[in-house]
């Protein structure tokens, strides 16, 4: 009898301290970047504009209705937003294109061991800016004309791309801070996302009004919600879920009318 009561203190005891590990909790911890990324996530800074707060964050506030979970955000450099994800002080990251060295700092979604697009966050495009009176060129093959070399974001995944290929690439930790050395002719080109790139140009028009976009796009690239290793271990059906809803959102009419507004 003595045994049998001693057992089930044991699983008992075990049940109570192993439930936290499986239970859904109640806040999520996301980043990204501080710099302006429009109109997937807007402004500058540690601080959000919860009018317009961007495309991602506003698809991620349907996924807090969904999981009755309340997500908490926080803004640093790209660099150092890997980094957190990596220690497991954030839960997420986004919005992250795929490059093997990032597996090191967290997971993508996956389907049978590859990385899985049908539930990405959405699809963004590198192109390349220069001066009006420049030489440089651009075919869609080769890059000619860069001795100053190329600028684009600390750790944004094109720098890797184009060192690939042999161009120079300086990196920053803002695209505007790139588009100022361009206008300066520190540089001889940027490497920016399309739509932040533009939103840079349009917003400071006299600044940089000589800077122009060459066509075609550098690359078009998928971008994830990566979670970290730790969250994905503690918590893998939760894991699962989230990236399963995020696809189901993304495909949804909530998101047109959210794209509409940007």
């Amino acid at each position: 009898m003595q045994v049998l009561v001693f057992f089930k203190f044991v699983l008992l005891s075990f049940i109570f301290y192993m439930t936290p590990l499986f239970a859904n909790p109640k806040q999520i911890h996301f980043a990204y970047q501080n710099t302006n990324n429009y109109p997937f996530q807007t402004g500058e800074g540690e601080t959000i504009d919860w009018e317009k707060p961007g495309i991602l964050i506003e698809m991620f506030s349907i996924l807090e209705k969904k999981l009755n979970i309340q997500i908490i955000y926080s803004r640093f450099p790209w660099k150092r937003s890997l980094f957190e994800l990596k220690s497991g002080k954030v839960d997420g990251l986004f919005e992250a294109s795929f490059k093997e060295k990032r597996l090191k700092y967290g997971q993508y979604p996956q389907q049978d061991g590859e990385i899985d697009n049908n539930r990405r966050t959405n699809y963004n495009s590198y192109y390349l800016y220069t001066n009006h009176n420049t030489n440089v060129f651009w075919d869609g093959e080769n890059i000619k004309n860069t001795p100053k070399g190329i600028c684009a974001e600390r750790e944004y995944s094109i720098v890797d791309d184009l060192r690939k290929k042999g161009y120079i690439v300086h990196e920053v930790n803002a695209t505007a801070k790139c588009m100022e050395l361009l206008s300066n002719g520190r540089v001889d080109a940027v490497a920016a996302l399309e739509l932040a790139g533009s939103s840079i140009l349009r917003k400071n028009y006299k600044q940089f009004k000589n800077v122009k976009m060459l066509q075609p796009a550098l690359k078009t690239k998928v971008y994830h919600l990566m979670l970290s290793h730790q969250f994905v271990k503690k918590y893998p059906k939760l894991s699962e879920k989230i990236w399963d809803i995020v696809k189901e959102i993304r495909e949804s009419k909530e998101m047109k009318v959210i794209y509409s507004k940007y």
